[in-house]
């Protein structure tokens, strides 16, 4: 067992946005008599499917301490939630964290449905329904007892959008906050005290920010969750964090957490910005981001072969894995002995016939001969190496940054464009965010942070993340491009959500 938690430091906190299919995978593993077919556990597990739950210190194959796991694909059933998601609400708790999220996305999108016409009615109205509240109820209840931080339940500005007001009924920015403050005091008025709320904060420009952040800025929370453009304009989540600090919402505020991203170099600026934070703010502060890159490449038949971490590139490089029912332990020959070729605590337990399990005329879960040699244990598996794979190129990233910062004290003055052939300082890591480590430290002490700010717009422009220019751009490319470029080596971008995750629902007949 490889302990990555030991090897975390003092970085943001990347988490791993725990797919539900993982979960009710493994859940079935252990509360279904023969789910799993004899034989089917590779031989180098020596805990079986157990090992691939990288909570479980004892039986993992290794072990990362914490997660985001989200109401909006979970059994919100607590009861059903023990046997289903038993990998999160069975956690030694003690020693892990999770992250949950609140689902406001999944019921944006309609995935989880919502009373929107009955939405502000309350006990005691004439005709109250109470559909809206039990909602509210099972997402509360669910987030107390699963989560140790927990965001709260907005309404992001783009449910008002055409393709999705048809479900909401809601025509604008300001019904969209209207909802997420009405949600803010309901939370806040039934909150149980067993998990504590990161404060969601949406926006596109800085002006709608803010005005966002005003109505929300006074609730009694712990925290605070980045969504909109906080998570893409470097500008922007500057700026929104130097006023926190200013407002005196920071100094007893323990948490922020950035809502899906998945850059190494913002793994590597965010790391930047907690030093920071701790050193002049709050030295309790934790800043953490996630994604499900892992989770959805797997989906998409898509494995991690290795890092690439240089002043040039700085990425986990995906590849198609290899998919032939040649290569099973039921079909003749020795090709299902090969060694799983790319290596990690999973990877190194593996051999070919473990990952391509069909053999010619093997019918599946569904008795169906389906074109694949993979079955569900083949994407678990592979969801596992990837995970994996993607906490060691967070890591790597940050201990070879925090090395070169050492190294090279570079002034954000001297930025030059992208698009120009740049000499790079470092082997390691790229001008850019040598630059931007020592534009932190001059920024938190700064006796002007805001016209500092300003006149860096451009070189923070540079290392931003595909902001979005208005409120409908995430939602005009197709699903799949959220993810992945034409090229295979690549970054993966964007929330986890009931869009990306349409590739894992097709997995589910197999479960």
């Amino acid at each position: 067992m490889r302990d990555l938690s030991s090897k975390h430091s003092d970085y943001a906190t990347f988490l791993p946005a725990i797919s539900g299919f993982m979960t009710e995978l493994l859940g079935r593993c252990k509360s279904v008599d023969g789910y799993i077919p004899d034989g089917r556990i590779p031989k180098g597990f020596e805990h079986g499917f157990e090992g691939m739950n990288f909570l479980d210190k004892e039986k993992g194959y290794y072990y990362y301490n914490k997660g985001l796991y989200s109401a909006g694909h979970a059994y919100l059933d607590i009861e059903k939630s023990k046997v289903m998601e038993h990998i999160v609400q069975c956690r030694d708790r003690t020693n892990t964290t999770i992250v949950g999220d609140s689902g406001g996305f999944q019921i944006g999108k309609g995935v989880i449905k919502f009373d929107w016409e009955n939405f502000f009615e309350k006990p005691g109205d004439v005709g109250y329904k109470g559909d809206a509240d039990k909602v509210r109820g099972k997402i509360l209840n669910w987030l107390e007892h699963t989560a140790d931080w927990s965001m709260t339940f907005d309404v992001p500005s783009w449910a008002c959008k055409p393709g999705f007001k048809e479900k909401t009924g809601l025509q604008n920015f300001d019904e969209c906050l209207k909802c997420t403050a009405y949600n803010l005091d309901w939370f806040m008025d039934h909150r149980q005290g067993k998990t504590k709320f990161l404060n969601v904060l949406q926006g596109t420009y800085w002006e709608d920010a803010e005005e966002w952040y005003q109505k929300v800025k006074d609730y009694d929370t712990e925290g605070w969750g980045m969504g909109g453009n906080n998570i893409r304009d470097m500008h922007m989540a500057l700026k929104r964090i130097i006023t926190l600090r200013d407002d005196n919402k920071l100094q007893d505020r323990d948490w922020i957490h950035f809502l899906g991203t998945s850059k190494l170099e913002w793994a590597v600026m965010l790391t930047s910005v907690q030093r920071q934070l701790r050193e002049h703010v709050n030295p309790n502060i934790t800043v953490s981001f996630d994604c499900a890159s892992p989770y959805i490449s797997s989906a998409n038949g898509l494995v991690y072969t290795r890092n690439k971490i240089t002043s040039e590139q700085m990425s986990y490089i995906m590849e198609k894995c290899f998919d032939n029912k040649a290569n099973s332990h039921f079909s003749p020959g020795n090709l299902s002995a090969n060694p799983f070729p790319w290596e990690s605590e999973i990877g190194s337990r593996l051999v070919t016939g473990d990952v391509n399990w069909y053999a010619p005329g093997m019918l599946n879960k569904i008795n169906k001969e389906g074109k694949t040699s993979w079955d569900s244990f083949t994407y678990g598996m592979l969801m596992s190496h990837n995970v994996y794979m993607h906490i060691r190129a967070v890591q790597e990233a940050n201990s070879l940054a925090t090395i070169e910062f050492e190294n090279y004290k570079l002034d954000w003055r001297n930025w030059q464009k992208k698009g120009k052939k740049l000499n790079q300082e470092s082997l390691y890591t790229p001008r850019n965010l040598l630059m931007f480590n020592t534009f932190v430290e001059e920024l938190f002490q700064s006796d002007n942070p805001h016209q500092l700010l300003d006149d860096a717009h451009d070189f923070l422009d540079d290392v931003s993340n595909n902001k979005h220019k208005d409120a409908d751009t995430m939602f005009q490319a197709k699903p799949s491009s959220m993810f992945f470029d034409d090229e295979v080596e690549q970054q993966v971008e964007e929330e986890f959500d009931a869009i990306q995750e349409e590739a894992l629902n097709d997995l589910v007949d197999e479960l």
